[in-house]
């Protein structure tokens, strides 16, 4: 018998780690890339040295801001004894007696939850992701014995 899972991470998780990023690269990658080619006679503003490498810094710099941020957005589903955590293209299983510590990051909008594992997984050992408060609500209503892992910091 499979036992019923849990969202636990919100739906936003996908439009903000797959949609977004992708958006982002493509348009603006582009966009770089023209201005860097740009003909210099057809706009003399746009051959300046410091305009074209301030918009490719800026480019970067937001494109690692986003890998460190949002690209690292897990999903993650719960039943009464596994943890599944996923990157959209491969999922992995983890014990709830796994998880070390959990720490709770409120930005209004919505929450990030840190979860710490006892030792480093193929995500590593720490899980971020966004969680869905009434799905998560729902999956303690039905196994209370699960809400001792699911204690913040």
């Amino acid at each position: 018998m499979k036992l019923k899972q849990f969202r636990l991470s919100s739906n936003s998780t996908l439009f903000l780690r797959i949609v977004i990023p992708t958006f982002w690269i493509v348009f603006f990658g582009l966009l770089i890339a023209a201005i860097l080619l740009f003909d210099p006679e057809e706009n003399p503003f746009m051959n300046n040295p410091i305009v074209k490498y301030g918009l490719l810094s800026g480019f970067l710099i937001f494109l690692f801001i986003m890998y460190r941020t949002i690209i690292q957005l897990k999903r993650v589903d719960a039943d009464k004894n596994h943890l599944y955590v996923s990157n959209y293209f491969k999922t992995y299983r983890y014990k709830l007696q796994d998880i070390k510590t959990i720490k709770e990051i409120d930005f209004g909008f919505f929450i990030v939850i840190r979860l710490v594992l006892r030792q480093e997984g193929a995500f590593g050992d720490t899980i971020p992701f966004l969680l869905n408060r009434p799905t998560f609500d729902d999956f303690i209503h039905h196994h209370p014995e699960c809400g001792e892992y699911f204690v913040v910091e």
